[in-house]
């Protein structure tokens, strides 16, 4: 008998720990603003890519020099760096510009 309570009791206690925690859903943290803007931009200029790629406008060099470029831009937009990544996405619209 004493076996039963105390089993009853120790599976009361941890039980009971249960509780105390709180679902609460985990915190979410808003992109800033400059993120979304540079995500936004980011986005924009690889549809751009993407479409002269699949209109066969840019050679092969340009191609691996334009992604080389976008990888740099996410970079720079992860690090938080807008103004650079702004400027290399110019150079990105620049090259797509120059082509057909």
């Amino acid at each position: 008998m004493l076996k039963r309570v105390v089993i009853g009791v120790s599976l009361a206690c941890l039980m009971g720990g249960a509780a105390y925690a709180a679902d609460e859903p985990p915190p979410t943290a808003a992109p800033a603003e400059g993120d979304d803007q540079c995500s936004q931009q980011l986005a924009t200029t690889e549809a751009a890519v993407q479409s002269k790629v699949e209109a066969n406008a840019l050679s092969e060099a340009d191609t691996d020099k334009v992604n080389e470029l976008l990888d740099q831009a996410d970079a720079q937009c992860t690090e938080g760096d807008l103004a650079g990544a702004t400027k290399t996405l110019g150079g990105v619209s620049a090259m797509l510009a120059k082509t057909k």
